[in-house]
């Protein structure tokens, strides 16, 4: 790999896995009931990671800037997995970001095969913008799921939603 493109990698993973390991700190221990951890995006980093690592391997001839790469990389890859999205007494935590009950307007949930869909309509806390709101949406496992529903009734009763679907 061209030292350009190592130097980039080593610049982007680095600004990440600090992002990433930040977040961690600062929600650790806000979650209670945690969301299912194979998501997608999950299971795509976990294979750049691996993939980062079997060009670790496979390549005879590796420069420092390779060794940083890799490094780089797989701590990337090490705080994103640690970091978990779920809801806990304080709010919700998704992608590593929190937010307190007191901004989730609403919320509804769907029960799929395997999960529980559960979406979170969240204000906006853009001070330019403060009419908008965004939806998180979180998958728990089925086995979470009475407790989940019993939790998210105590903390969130009248702000449950039938949210309209939407048609294309």
């Amino acid at each position: 790999m061209s030292d350009t493109m190592n130097i980039i990698l080593i610049v982007s993973f680095s600004i990440l896995s600090v992002l990433m390991l930040f977040r961690w700190f600062k929600n650790r221990g806000r979650v209670m009931i945690q969301d299912q951890q194979w998501s997608y995006i999950r299971i795509l980093f976990l294979i750049v990671g691996l993939l980062s690592i079997l060009s670790f391997v496979t390549v005879p001839n590796n420069s420092f800037l390779d060794y940083a790469r890799l490094t780089v990389m797989v701590v990337a890859v090490s705080a994103y997995m640690i970091v978990r999205d779920g809801v806990g007494e304080e709010g919700l935590v998704s992608g590593g970001k929190f937010y307190p009950w007191e901004i989730v307007r609403a919320y509804d949930y769907k029960e799929l095969k395997n999960v529980v869909e559960v979406y979170f309509t969240v204000d906006s806390t853009n001070e330019k913008k403060p009419d908008e709101y965004t939806t998180k949406v979180l998958d728990f496992s089925n086995e979470s799921k009475d407790i989940l529903m019993r939790f998210l009734e105590i903390n969130l009763g009248r702000k449950y939603t039938r949210m309209k679907k939407k048609t294309k």
